[in-house]
C-alpha cells in the first residue's frame, strides 16, 4: 500500500502590510479533491502540521466569490471538508513524521503555509530527506512556499535550478492581494532559484515536473497534480476519472 504525507499549515491569521490581518488555513479544493484521489486508489495517507495543531480551511474557499461556484458548490466544498474533519483536526505533529515511513509528500495551498510551512525546521527536515532519498515531492498553489524550508547544513537551497510553479503573482493581483503581501510565493521562489514557470492564462490547469519534484500552480491544479503523483509512484499513467 502506498503511504502519503499530506502536509498541512496550522496558521490562521496573515498579517497585511497595509495594517490589516487576513482569516487563512489551507484552501478548501487543494485538500478535498487530492484526498478523494488518494482515497480511491486505496492510499493510506497521514495529515501533518507544526506541533500536530488542528489544520483550518480558509473561510474565502467556501465562498462564491473565492471559488466561482455557486451557493449549492460551496455548500459541497464544505460537506467535503466535514467529511475529513478527523484528519484535519488531529494530525499528527511534523516534528514526530519519519520520512522513510512515507512514498511520497503532498503540500496543499491557502495562505497558510506562507506562515509556518516555509521557515518550519521539521518541514525542512521532511522535504530534505525526501529530496536525498528520491521520494516525490507535490505542492500546489501556495503549497510550494513549504519548499523554502528545504536547505542543506550550509543554507543552500535544495530546489534551486529545477523547475516549478505556483500560485502566481497575476494571479495575487486578480484577488487583489499583491500590493498587501508581506511577500510572494512565485517572487520569493525565483529569488532562491528556482525556474519559475506559469501557465498560458490566470487560473488555468498548470502542472511542472523537475526530477522529484511535481508543482500546481492554482486550485485547478489540485486534483491532476494528486492524479500525477499517483502516476509517478504507480509508474504508469494518472488513475482513471
Amino acid at each position: 500500500m502506498l503511504r502519503i504525507l499530506v502536509m498541512l499549515s496550522a496558521a490562521t491569521r496573515m498579517p497585511l502590510t497595509d495594517g490589516r490581518t487576513r482569516t487563512v488555513g489551507f484552501w478548501p479544493e487543494e485538500v478535498t479533491e487530492p484526498l478523494a484521489v488518494f482515497d480511491k486508489a486505496g492510499v493510506h495517507v497521514t495529515t501533518a502540521t507544526p506541533d500536530g495543531r488542528p489544520a483550518e480551511a480558509d473561510p474565502a474557499g467556501f465562498t462564491p466569490e473565492g471559488t466561482g461556484l455557486s451557493p449549492d458548490g460551496c455548500q459541497a466544498l464544505r460537506d467535503a471538508v466535514e467529511g475529513h474533519r478527523e484528519r484535519l483536526a488531529d494530525p499528527v505533529s511534523l516534528q514526530e513524521i519519519r520520512g522513510e515511513a512515507f512514498d511520497a509528500v503532498f503540500v496543499p495551498g491557502g495562505y497558510a503555509p506562507m506562515i509556518d510551512l516555509w521557515c518550519d525546521p521539521h518541514c525542512g527536515r521532511i522535504l530534505a530527506d525526501a529530496h536525498r532519498a528520491g521520494r516525490p515531492v507535490a505542492a500546489v498553489c501556495h503549497g510550494p512556499a513549504a519548499l523554502l524550508s528545504c536547505t542543506d547544513a550550509q543554507g543552500n537551497w535544495l530546489f534551486t535550478g529545477y523547475r516549478m510553479t505556483s500560485f502566481t503573482d497575476a494571479e495575487e493581483k486578480d484577488v487583489a492581494l499583491l500590493d498587501v503581501l508581506p511577500w510572494t510565493s512565485q517572487q520569493s521562489l525565483v529569488r532562491q532559484g528556482a525556474h519559475f514557470s506559469s501557465g498560458p492564462e490566470p487560473w488555468a490547469e498548470h502542472l511542472v515536473e523537475d526530477r522529484g519534484l511535481l508543482t500546481g500552480q492554482n486550485p485547478a491544479s489540485a486534483r491532476p497534480l494528486a492524479e500525477r503523483l499517483l502516476a509517478r509512484l504507480d509508474g504508469g499513467q494518472p488513475p482513471a476519472a
